[in-house]
């Protein structure tokens, strides 16, 4: 009885602790992330959706209104330079609100892409086990990518086209097979 529930209690525990991936299951995670999709601009332009139209009219109307403010007030009061000043005034308040408006997609889109980096890191992670190959300007990165903290989206990007274009295959094998022997095929476990 005893015997049965450690091996349970093992199947568990080994059940619990995933398996090391190799370094070429590692390599294929990293050349199948696709950058685009972490593309802010693509991102906001999304979220935006039906309200597009919104922010490509703006500039458009707000000039209309200005004319049509300041034409109008000259003609009922006669002071052409006040009624321009009120008319800009209205102009600028609608603007800082259309700006906010805005923002709020912006930062929408900046939550989409840091759940998209948090989906390609997965459970096990991906561009810190790269840090051996990455500039040290990146350090910082690799760094809050561990602790699951996505906020450095565009040094994200640049960090893992870097990796995508210029990493040493033969080096990156050779270096994550002496960090994890485990997932060498060579290697023979010691008991």
């Amino acid at each position: 009885m005893a015997e049965e529930q450690l091996d349970e209690t093992v199947q568990i525990e080994d059940e619990a602790i995933p398996l090391k991936p190799t370094a070429e299951e590692m390599l294929e995670r990293l050349h199948d992330v696709e950058l685009g999709d972490l593309d802010l601009k693509q991102l906001t332009e999304e979220a935006k959706g039906n309200q597009a139209w919104l922010f490509v009219m703006t500039m458009p109307v707000s000039a209309l209104f200005l004319v049509i403010v300041t034409l109008l007030g000259t003609f009922l009061t006669g002071y052409f330079i006040a009624s321009f000043i009120i008319g800009a005034t209205f102009v600028f308040l609608i603007g800082q609100m259309l700006d906010q408006y805005e923002r709020k997609f912006k930062n929408l889109a900046r939550i989409e892409a840091m759940k998209r980096i948090e989906a390609v890191e997965g459970e096990y992670g991906l561009l810190p086990h790269f840090n051996d190959f990455l500039p040290t300007k990146y350090r910082h990165l690799w760094q809050t990518v561990r602790r699951k903290n996505f906020i450095y989206i565009e040094q994200y990007i640049a960090a893992m086209k870097l990796l995508q274009n210029k990493l040493d295959r033969e080096k990156f094998i050779y270096i994550w097979r002496l960090k994890h022997p485990e997932t060498d095929p060579n290697h023979e476990p010691e008991e």
